[in-house]
């Protein structure tokens, strides 16, 4: 009954966004950009739309924290809305049918290879519980080559190599990856590992684009998140 809620609140919110507006005047933002004391490359309006409030509500709930990117997207209420909808349905659909550690730890691994310190902030938080090992964090990290992990399953390694191949710029998939994709998971399976990868890429690199730093969802010295900024003078 709740995710029935959900889905008709933001249903709802989607029919009646072309209402929301900031009624922000399209100027410059000026002013220069300082990585070292602002906490996104543009600040939230000042008044959130107010069909959006709902569903930020929601967002603050799940994640124990007020979500400062869907803040920031409501500078485009459309933008907002379609990224909280991308969220919800690929992540659902994908716990459906891939085992819960496993998608873990493929949000860890697309984090760290786009880096984005907030999504491996976020991605990472209680990673003990899903039964990731330190030494599985330093592959996650690109420090370690995944056969040298031995605690990793068969269709582990094969969906991990999968969502790297679909991280990287050219993508490039090899013909025993597809091989071994095809024989050890299933149709929708395989749309889930492809979509929740595509869909972390997205978040991930929307929330770099826009610099938005990490939210202190875990502060684990073994994540070395200082380590992966995408920043440079």
């Amino acid at each position: 009954m709740r995710t029935v809620f959900i889905y008709f609140l933001l249903f709802y919110i989607a029919i009646f966004s072309g209402c929301i507006s900031s009624n922000k005047p399209v100027v410059p933002v000026g002013g220069d950009y300082d990585e070292s004391t602002m906490e996104s490359l543009i600040e939230p309006p000042e008044k959130i739309p107010l069909l959006l409030r709902p569903a930020l509500r929601i967002a603050d709930k799940k994640a124990k924290k007020d979500v400062l990117p869907g803040r920031v997207l409501a500078w485009s209420s459309k933008i907002a809305i379609s990224s909280g909808l991308l969220e919800l349905y690929v992540e659902e659909d994908a716990a459906d049918c891939l085992d819960s550690r496993l998608i873990k730890l493929l949000r860890i691994k697309i984090s760290y290879m786009i880096p984005s310190p907030f999504a491996v902030d976020i991605n990472s938080q209680n990673y003990e519980n899903f039964n990731i090992s330190e030494e599985e964090i330093k592959f996650l990290q690109g420090l370690v080559e995944i056969e040298n992990i031995k605690s990793f399953s068969k269709k582990e390694k094969t969906a991990l190599k999968y969502a790297e191949a679909l991280s990287e710029t050219p993508i490039v998939l090899k013909q025993t990856l597809l091989n071994d994709l095809r024989n050890q998971f299933s149709e929708k399976e395989i749309v889930a590992l492809a979509s929740l990868s595509a869909k972390v890429n997205y978040w991930a690199r929307l929330i770099e684009a826009l610099r938005i730093k990490p939210a202190g969802y875990t502060d684990d010295p073994i994540l070395n998140l200082d380590q992966y900024s995408s920043f440079m003078k």
